[in-house]
This record gives structure tokens, C-alpha cells and sequence, in this order.
């Protein structure tokens, strides 16, 4: 049996344990010291689906499968002082080696303003989404286009002419140009979904209004630890609670997002716009969230001479549960791009997708839920056009 099926099998087992060791005592909360200065979180998830080797529209930024993947995670934050909190969040998935999502102090200048300060690999500053800590946060089981989809834009390689551009629609998954690096590699999100950036970030909050920014050393769509351009990203939302239950933000970002060695050397910038809302009340909850981003390509592309490309993602999503234990929920998706000239024709520069997922959840536990759910793609362009998935997820967490 190849070591990729073994994964999620060992994943169900971990799982089940946990569920039948329910009258053992799981933690259902974080723990804590005493003194309470540590706390220490943990989350396991299961996801179970065919695989995907020749469509990947649910392929990640970390070249996983987000509808077949096990994901281990562990998060700590020590106060070492009033003024003072140390983060830091470790996951695996598939059983990989650990890597570091968040590791950053946070600091607390003003004993009474909600003032805060980080540095480090921080939380990001751009839209609702990417903020949720847990995987049972996502009302369905795949991920919004805007966050996990890869287009073909790569930031180490760049192409020629527009035809190199649409020769590449739909093969995000592994994408090449005659430009820099010229090894096929996976392409980028609008927003990775799946890491957070290096930098520093401020935020202030009050019960009716929200405010962030940071200063990071990669992009919204390719977060780095290390600068590999000399540029920077700025990034900042501002979130409002106008009445109990509804929360609307407007985000925006600009950075460097291509590398040294390409023609402008690292100069071409990404730039962004996002808006998200949120409502719940009773037993429902409805969101929707839209990302607008342009990146700037290192040189124009012939025969237009094209000096820039965008894209859109919109979705909206809700749950409603029927039950205190039972639930339903469903997501409608859409990503768009804008026109390009080719040698022959104008077309979106990469190929439009659309998603559609309905899903039903049971918790087993205050923090064991067990959910499947049903996702259709639809895409103009790639070699696989259309693509129903259904796949189950078993999530613990505390």
C-alpha cells in the first residue's frame, strides 16, 4: 500500500480513538497553568476524499489535496508578563514535517487602551477569512477559490508574450515560462489560506470598530519568511459593528510580489482589495466575502503589450443548525480574470471557476464534529472541465 494511502487511514484511526475515548476525559478546553500565564490548544482533522491528480482544483499553496488531507496542529501562548504574550502555532499535514504557521510576541504598551503590537509570523491584516483558527471555523469543507485556488502567476518566472500566459489556463497545479525559473511549479492564490506572513502589525479594537495593519516581507498571495525582493507588503482592515450580530470590513494591500532576477528585479507589485460581511442570528449564520487582486508583470505582454493582470473572487456561504448537535450548510463560489490578447484571441488569462458546496455536520461532542459534504466545480479551460467531489471530515479540537 503507497505511503499516501496509509496517511489519512492512520488519520481516521487517531480520530476514533479520540471519539471512543470520550468518557476518558478529553479536554474539551484549552489547558492551563495555574497561574495561568500558559495556554496550550491542540486540533486534529481528518479529511477524506477521492484523489485528485489531474483537475486539482482543491490543490493547496503546500501541494496537498485540501479534500484529502490529515492535519495535525498545536498552538501555545505564554504571558510571561501583563504587557507581554509569546504565540506560536505548529501543524503537520499528512504527517509531513511540523512547519511553524504563527510564531510572534505580542505586546500590550497601554494597561487600558486595547492597543496591540506584533512581530514575527503574525496574524494577517486582509480580510475574514484567513483569520478563523480552526478548520471547523469553515462553515463547509473546501476552501473559498480566493484562498486556496492556484492560478498560473508564479512569482519566479514570468512569461514572454500573451500566448505563454494562455497556453497556461487551468495549470495552476504546475505551471511553466520561458523566464526565470523554468522548472514547473505550482502557481499562486489571490491569498494564501494556508500561511501567515513575517513582519510587524498593529491593532486596536473597541465593541464596534476594529482596526489593523502590518508591515510584512511577502505578499498576500506568496507570504514569506525571508525578503526575496527588498520589497515590502502594507496591509490593513477595518472591520465595523454597526448592530449585534452584524460585522462588515474593507481590506486592502500592496507589496512586491515577484523575486529578484526577473526583468524590474522584484519591483512588480501586488495589489488588493477586499470586503467581507458577516450576520448571525438564532440559528443561523450567512457571510460573504470579495477579493479583488492585480499583480504587475515584469515585462508587457505583446501584442498588447499588457502590463498588468487581475482576478475576483466572491462568495457567499451560510449555516443553519437544526439541532444544537445538527447542522447544514453551503457555500456558492466564483473566480473570474481579466482579458488578455493572444496572438489569436482574447481570452481571461486563466480559465473562470465555479463552486458549489452543500454540507451537513454532526457534533459528537461540544468539539468532535463529524461532517461530509458534496462540491462541484465548473471551469473553462484545463484538462478537467468539471469535477464533483464528495468527501467526509472528522475535526477535534480544544
Amino acid at each position: 500500500m503507497r505511503l499516501s494511502a496509509i496517511r489519512p487511514l492512520f488519520g481516521a484511526a487517531c480520530l476514533l480513538l479520540a471519539a471512543r475515548a470520550s468518557g476518558q476525559g478529553l479536554p474539551e478546553e484549552p489547558l492551563r497553568t495555574p497561574d495561568g500565564r500558559l495556554t496550550v490548544s491542540a486540533e486534529a482533522v481528518a479529511t477524506f476524499g477521492p484523489s485528485d491528480e489531474t483537475a486539482y482544483f482543491n490543490y493547496t499553496d503546500y501541494e496537498h489535496n485540501a479534500l484529502r488531507l490529515f492535519r495535525l496542529g498545536a498552538a501555545a501562548v505564554w504571558k510571561p508578563a501583563d504587557w507581554l504574550a509569546l504565540a506560536t502555532e505548529v501543524r503537520s499535514e499528512d504527517l509531513e514535517a511540523p512547519r511553524v504557521y504563527a510564531a510572534y510576541a505580542r505586546i500590550r504598551p497601554f494597561r487600558d487602551h486595547p492597543f496591540d503590537l506584533t512581530a514575527g509570523r503574525i496574524p494577517p491584516a486582509f480580510g475574514a477569512f484567513a483569520r478563523r483558527a480552526y478548520g471547523t471555523d469553515n462553515i463547509v469543507i473546501g476552501y473559498p477559490l480566493a484562498y486556496q485556488y492556484l492560478t498560473s502567476l508564479r512569482s519566479d518566472a514570468a512569461p514572454a508574450v500573451g500566448d505563454d500566459l494562455l497556453r497556461m489556463r487551468g495549470r495552476g497545479w504546475r505551471s511553466s515560462f520561458p523566464i526565470g525559473r523554468q522548472v514547473p511549479e505550482p502557481g499562486v492564490p489571490l491569498v494564501s489560506g494556508f500561511r501567515w506572513d513575517t513582519g510587524v502589525g498593529a491593532a486596536w479594537a473597541n465593541p464596534r470598530l476594529q482596526v489593523s495593519a502590518a508591515l510584512t516581507n511577502g505578499t498576500l498571495s506568496n507570504p514569506r519568511v525571508g525578503d526575496d525582493n527588498g520589497g515590502k507588503q502594507l496591509s490593513g482592515r477595518v472591520a465595523a459593528t454597526p448592530i449585534v450580530g452584524l460585522v462588515l470590513g474593507a481590506s486592502g494591500a500592496a507589496g512586491n510580489w515577484l523575486a529578484r532576477g526577473l526583468p524590474g528585479d522584484g519591483s512588480g507589485q501586488q495589489r488588493a482589495f477586499g470586503a467581507d460581511a458577516e450576520y448571525s442570528r438564532d440559528h443561523w449564520i450567512v457571510r460573504g466575502e470579495l477579493v479583488f487582486s492585480r499583480w504587475a508583470l515584469p515585462l508587457p505582454l505583446p501584442p498588447s503589450h499588457t502590463t498588468a493582470v487581475s482576478a475576483l473572487g466572491r462568495w457567499v456561504e451560510g449555516r443553519y443548525r437544526l439541532t444544537p448537535r445538527i447542522f447544514i450548510a453551503g457555500r456558492l463560489d466564483r473566480l473570474g480574470f481579466s482579458t488578455l490578447q493572444g496572438s489569436t484571441a482574447a481570452l481571461p488569462w486563466d480559465a473562470p471557476v465555479a463552486r458549489a458546496e452543500a454540507a451537513a455536520g454532526y457534533s459528537l461532542r461540544r468539539n468532535l464534529v463529524v461532517r461530509t459534504a458534496v462540491q462541484r466545480n465548473r471551469r473553462d479551460g484545463g484538462r478537467v472541465r468539471g469535477r464533483t467531489v464528495t468527501s467526509v471530515q472528522l475535526a477535534y479540537w480544544f
